[in-house]
């Protein structure tokens, strides 16, 4: 039989596995409705998830990663900026816009 602590684990990862699943299905959606519905639906997944996850660390079942200084917030933000227009530069032609 699972513990609280494991299937709490276990619901953690599902719900990281549902975000991600609605995050893709929403970017290759052409569906403007559908699309909004999914990013709906996977704002909901994470308000679950973080409930979830609040109650795991509470119980002390879930160490969550440490906090950022805005320095290194603004790092990681400038790495993935840069790394978005590379791929931008790389893919673009003619027909394809990102």
């Amino acid at each position: 039989m699972l513990s609280n602590k494991d299937m709490a684990n276990d619901v953690l990862e599902m719900y990281k596995v549902f975000a991600t699943e609605l995050t893709k299905a929403a970017a290759e959606c052409s569906n403007t409705q559908l699309k909004q519905t999914l990013h709906q639906m996977r704002s909901t997944v994470e308000q679950r998830q973080e409930s979830l996850a609040q109650m795991a660390i509470r119980e002390g079942w879930y160490l969550p990663a440490g906090s950022a200084d805005q320095q290194e917030i603004n790092r990681i933000r400038s790495f993935v900026e840069q790394s978005q227009a590379a791929a931008q530069h790389h893919y673009a032609s003619p027909g394809l816009r990102f």
